[in-house]
């Protein structure tokens, strides 16, 4: 390493420059303990914390007495912020404000880093978009989109927004012009294909031209502040899709990165708590106001790994989503990722069911909002209100036996049992007070919810495995196993048992099947379809499906499901055929749990409602079999 005037190395002056507390500070929400400051873990799943900053004893550093990471201020940006010995020493020089050796300063990074080549196709993309922006020419127009929507200069110049140009060769024109900038020889140079090649690897070109036209462009940067991808809305009526997003890349993941971290992640560490909301102009918008501590997922439900980030900087996450059943379904998928976080969470739906950028825009709009987030329920009394509004739903004895069913075996797939003694009494005496089911009797339910599938014999084939199940249970499995291998067959629309054409997801709910196994492939497959993924591969809903025993009668019924059937056609006739069975087994249902009839009018009305219903379902399967033969 090259030593400076004074004998010191640029690494030593660094270390030594660093304060490492105010460092990991802003990535993990850390409290003083004596002479050292602790916190959740960033290096693994850590619910107590075990992580402690030293820096009384000489050189500081930081440990984890849980998993054994260890190390100084560059190994944190190294193995935290993933970047390489020569990235953390030039973005910890700076942030101290040292010049770097000559030589160390000059050098670069490998031309074959595809993620670091990334990067920096990012950042000089983002430079051009946003001098575009300031054209008088080429960004009006999304200048003025910017401007209709409130969106002022210092929240532009906060978020570093750009505009991509109307005309499709702009950004390839540019990275022509880079190109021909390049040295004419020497260790600097790097030569046309790999540079456009790292711009087609960031999603930046497209077969030579630009990949966003005519778009306000929005940048996502990591914690550190570096421009890892692009979302960009659409100006124009009719230009569909309204938001595109870059790829997935070496550099760029959604479902880890959520926007506007870089800026929001002191706030958050200082209010203890994070505010989701659905895009990014509510995330601008609640700055805007004073509202420091928003985010937002990337077009993505929140994942375990937005879960993780959250967790090691706050101790509340409040979710603001829509009321509208597609904002309900996101809160619900939330609530899965976090039920066994020690995270509190919250949903909140704003008054008026306003968006954030309406409401902040508002006289007293501030004041409302902050009263909204405030008065936002748990989770958990989210789920149990839901609960118990499906309860109301189902006055029949059968149906409300499934619904609580249902509910407990939700409360299993999300880790009731691995929550702490407290927590579970928690869960389990709200489910039993708004159910008026004894927790004993809960307690029962639960005990045969658990109990595992059977065995499968020795040498036995997986396919003859598929439909061990009984009654509804047959057809449930029937109905997911032409879903799993024919899963366009879910496009259209199917005819109930009392002639209602609808979508399949209006028609059958997880929660109305009966057989656990199939109820929870069912409910993976039924959130690709409402979020509007509908292309889906069996390799995806096997990803979703938690228990080693459904994922196996995933694959099973997959085999079936492909066996069966020649053609599209042919899967979509067997869907509809499995869909009003089910729909005939729930008629059969609430008709058993209703009181019996005393009149000869009510008998007469109760057997053509009987009629209506058909006959044994377990026969639809076979004959789809037949058909398909």
């Amino acid at each position: 390493m090259l030593p400076n005037a004074s004998g010191r190395n640029d690494r030593d002056r660094i270390l030594e420059s660093t304060d490492l507390v105010a460092l990991i500070g802003e990535s993990v929400a850390l409290r003083p303990k004596g002479r050292e400051h602790l916190g959740l873990c960033p290096f693994h799943e850590d619910h107590k914390p075990s992580f402690a900053v030293v820096t009384h004893k000489g050189n500081a550093f930081y440990n984890c007495f849980a998993c054994g990471a260890s190390g100084n201020a560059i190994d944190f940006m190294m193995n935290f912020h993933r970047m390489d010995f020569l990235e953390a020493l030039r973005f910890l020089a700076q942030r101290a404000g040292i010049e770097l050796s000559p030589r160390r300063d000059a050098s670069s990074e490998s031309p074959g880093d595809s993620t670091a080549s990334i990067r920096r196709a990012n950042e000089a993309a983002l430079r051009f978009f946003r001098r575009t922006l300031q054209d008088p020419t080429e960004g009006a127009a999304v200048a003025n989109a910017l401007a209709s929507r409130g969106i002022s200069d210092a929240m532009i110049e906060r978020f570093s927004l750009g505009a991509s140009p109307a005309r499709g060769d702009a950004l390839a024109a540019y990275v022509g012009r880079v190109i021909d900038n390049q040295p004419a020889t020497g260790p600097d140079r790097v030569d046309a294909a790999t540079i456009r090649g790292s711009f087609e690897a960031a999603g930046l070109l497209r077969r030579g031209l630009d990949a966003f036209r005519n778009r306000a462009m929005f940048p996502i940067h990591d914690e550190v502040g570096r421009c890892i991808a692009f979302g960009a809305r659409s100006i124009v009526a009719g230009d569909d899709p309204k938001y595109l997003n870059s790829p997935d890349s070496p550099a760029f993941h959604k479902g880890r990165s959520l926007y506007g971290l870089h800026l929001a992640k002191r706030a958050i560490i200082q209010s203890r708590t994070a505010i989701v909301t659905e895009g990014y102009t509510d995330v601008i918008a609640c700055h805007a106001a004073g509202v420091e501590n928003a985010v937002a997922t990337l077009g993505t439900a929140l994942t375990p790994d937005h879960a993780r980030i959250l967790q090691r900087l706050c101790e509340t996450v409040v979710l603001l989503f829509d009321g509208d059943m597609a904002g309900q379904r996101a809160a619900d998928r939330a609530l899965e990722v976090f039920f066994r976080s020690t995270i509190d969470l919250k949903v909140c739906t704003l008054p008026d069911n306003l968006d954030p950028d309406e409401l902040l825009r508002q006289e007293g709009g501030r004041e409302r909002f902050a009263a909204a987030i405030a008065a936002a329920p748990d989770a958990l009394s989210h789920m149990v209100d839901s609960f118990a509004n499906d309860l109301a739903e189902r006055p029949g004895l059968s149906a409300r036996q499934r619904t609580v069913e249902a509910m407990l075996a939700r409360l299993v797939a999300l880790g009731l049992d691995e929550l702490s003694g407290l927590r579970r009494n928690f869960v389990m005496d709200a489910i039993s007070d708004r159910s008026s089911v004894p927790r004993s009797e809960l307690e029962r339910a639960l005990a045969l919810i658990r109990r595992p599938l059977p065995p499968r014999a020795s040498g036995e084939s997986p396919r003859a495995t598929a439909p061990r199940a009984t009654g509804g249970g047959i057809v449930e499995r029937d109905l997911v196993s032409i879903l799993l291998a024919w899963p366009v067959a879910a496009t259209g629309r199917v005819v109930g048992a009392h002639g209602d054409s609808m979508p399949l997801t209006e028609l059958i709910a997880p929660a109305s099947l009966e057989d656990a196994a199939a109820r929870a492939i069912y409910s993976a497959i039924f959130e690709r379809i409402e979020s509007g993924r509908g292309k889906f591969t069996v390799q995806e809903i096997l990803a979703e499906v938690d228990a080693p025993e459904h994922k196996s009668l995933a694959a099973d019924l997959f085999a079936l499901g492909s066996d069966r059937f020649a053609d599209e056609n042919a899967a979509r006739q067997g869907l509809s055929e499995a869909a009003r069975a089910l729909d005939r087994m729930r008629a059969r249902s609430e008709l058993a749990s209703t009181p019996h009839a005393t009149t000869p009018e009510e008998l007469a009305q109760r057997l053509e409602m009987i009629r209506a219903a058909g006959s044994r379902p377990s026969a639809i399967a076979r004959t789809a079999r037949s058909a398909s033969r």
